[in-house]
């Protein structure tokens, strides 16, 4: 897969060539892309707080779940196949990890319930990694075809990743004639 760098303005308001990022096929469909950009890594040193007990725990949450940073909203041309290999590989995803965990609990309940001791905590750790598994490969697939977004420090230029090689080379012609100022860098 190519990356290729674009004017912020022509990613957020979707001027990129009609064809799609992910399969170089023409396209007008268009796909929104919200990407955090200028978050550090606030937690770093406050995974600490998981050895304070409870209480650590409950602020860990807190200040991990608060939405401090800005948001780059792009819109790129997608297919209504890769589209449809993006929700697919989302479902496989979030139905591993549902079926993963009330899999993983039931089987706890069942170990206790019925006192199967070695053997359910087997088939429990059996559960586990599969629902892992199962998981992890949705999260691949979903990343695989989904387009990745960064912002550059000047903040006047955004990189497009995991991108097809036609599209790639049609924004680069595109970028070229619209803002020669670019290949002087």
């Amino acid at each position: 897969m190519a990356k290729v760098t674009v004017f912020v303005d022509d990613a957020v308001l979707g001027r990129l060539p009609d064809l799609c990022a992910q399969d170089g096929v023409p396209t007008t469909s268009r796909f929104r892309i919200v990407e955090e950009v200028g978050r550090s890594n606030r937690l770093g040193i406050l995974w600490l707080l998981l050895l304070a007990g409870p209480l650590g725990w409950i602020i860990l949450l807190f200040l991990g779940g608060r939405d401090s940073g800005e948001h780059l909203a792009v819109e790129v041309p997608y297919s209504e196949e890769a589209y449809a290999r993006l929700v697919r590989g989302r479902r496989l995803r979030n139905a591993a990890m549902v079926v993963g965990v009330a899999g993983v609990i039931g089987l706890l309940w069942l170990t206790a319930w019925a006192r199967l001791g070695e053997a359910g905590i087997v088939l429990t750790f059996i559960a586990l990694v599969a629902g892992t598994a199962t998981l992890l490969v949705g999260e691949w697939r979903m990343r695989s075809n989904l387009v990745g977004v960064s912002l550059d420090a000047s903040r006047r230029w955004v990189t497009l990743s995991n991108l097809h090689p036609a599209f790639a080379a049609a924004c680069t012609n595109q970028r070229d004639r619209q803002h020669p100022e670019r290949l002087t860098r």
